[in-house]
């Protein structure tokens, strides 16, 4: 479907006259464009043609063959305008536009025009930046224009931790966006934002298997693992949310990936290896799978289970100090004291600012017979975490815990 550029206009004596970008009408288009493609509609060789003027309130028209269909709307519901510009261009084509969809014109609601007029003019843009900050400017309520600007940031390899501020607080309808943010800032460590988006994204689009699968292994990584907390409704969740996703997509690693998390978090290893391997069937080089598997046959002390998944994980990501540590873990449990602190070693080196990994080369040092150089590494984790208590004798070794991404 071609969808030309909307005129935009403002009637003289307008009760709102914002400025117009050159760019806005051609956004219009791009951004109907996209929600009905996102509908799987607009494969055919249509032409939809329309316009827009301001003025006591939005009016729009749009024409598609000899069909023609007049809309207008309050100032504060211009996003409702186009969503039934959206519908009847599907309804003309014998489609309807799915729910998920739908939600995603929520994102678009703002009492102003102008920042309305201002977002659309950022779909028109090859540098849409600059029309998206004006159109937050205009009305920081307005969700929209802080969830692209949010993924520029994003995608140009700005820090996670601003993006995720400019989400705070933020309702994101858009199950798709929610889920592509929510996904991205979880691989950067913004776990608490991520999975705010994870469970919106789940919410407005329950047949989404990617983001029940990652909001289930997140929700099974970020259980406490003090015994006298009730963790279970939290597991019971992720359980259910896995289970679905593998009943939506079987043939995706992740989806059974998210179940092994689960067991691993209560603490049913062998269940969780089953998993995993399964994940491994369809991904065998997936590094994140491989290095939670291992971890998890460190968790059940079985070295030889977890040592081929360790190696195989280091040959796809070497400089991964978390593997490097469990490789230190499986020489350990090997009773291979020199070996173990080697991998230890290059584990504190990889990460000088991991206080657990500083904590592991010490005990690893001590017990290999270096005691100067255990001393050595738990100084430096005490000046890394002053809150710690480290046992001078050795024994605070502990075995591996989730990864965060």
């Amino acid at each position: 479907m071609t969808i030309e550029p909307f005129p935009i206009e403002i009637i003289p004596g307008a009760v709102a006259a914002p400025t117009i970008d050159a760019a806005a009408g051609a956004g219009v288009a791009r951004l109907l464009a996209s929600f009905l493609q996102r509908a799987g509609i607009g494969g055919d060789a249509a032409l939809l043609q329309g316009r827009i003027w301001i003025a006591d309130r939005w009016h729009a028209e749009i024409q598609l063959g000899d069909q023609r269909q007049a809309e207008e709307a309050a100032f504060d519901q211009g996003h409702h305008l186009l969503f039934r510009l959206a519908e009847r261009t599907a309804r003309w084509l014998g489609r309807e536009l799915p729910q998920p969809v739908i939600h995603a014109f929520e994102d678009l609601r703002t009492a102003s025009p102008a920042a309305l007029l201002a977002y659309c003019a950022g779909w028109g843009s090859d540098s849409p930046q600059k029309s998206w900050t004006r159109a937050f400017e205009l009305d920081p309520t307005f969700v929209a224009p802080r969830t692209a600007l949010a993924q520029r940031i994003l995608d140009d390899g700005g820090a996670a931790a601003h993006a995720a501020a400019l989400l705070s607080g933020v309702a994101v309808e858009d199950a798709a966006t929610a889920a592509a943010l929510g996904l991205a800032l979880w691989s950067q460590g913004e776990l608490a934002a991520a999975q705010a988006l994870l469970q919106q994204a789940v919410r407005n689009n329950a047949d989404d298997a990617v983001a029940a699968a990652a909001l289930a292994a997140l929700l099974a990584r970020s259980a406490p693992s003090d015994a006298n907390l009730d963790i279970g409704p939290a597991l019971d969740e992720a359980l259910l949310l896995a289970t679905r996703a593998t009943q939506l997509a079987s043939n995706d690693y992740r989806c059974w990936a998210a179940l092994g998390d689960v067991y691993r978090a209560r603490a049913d290893f062998p269940q969780a290896g089953f998993y995993y391997s399964f994940a491994l069937r369809l991904e065998p080089d997936a590094p994140t799978v491989l290095k939670d598997a291992g971890a998890c046959w460190l968790m059940a002390r079985q070295p030889q289970q977890a040592l081929p998944l360790i190696e195989h994980a280091l040959a796809l990501a070497p400089d991964d100090p978390e593997i490097h540590g469990n490789l230190a873990f499986a020489r350990h449990l090997q009773g291979q004291p020199d070996a173990a602190l080697a991998a230890a070693r290059r584990a504190a080196e990889l990460a000088p600012t991991d206080a657990r990994l500083r904590i592991l080369h010490g005990d690893l040092a001590h017990h290999a017979g270096q005691r100067e150089e255990a001393l050595a590494a738990w100084a430096r984790a005490a000046e890394i975490d002053p809150g710690i208590t480290i046992n001078p004798e050795g024994g605070n070794i502990g075995l591996p815990t989730a990864a965060s991404a």
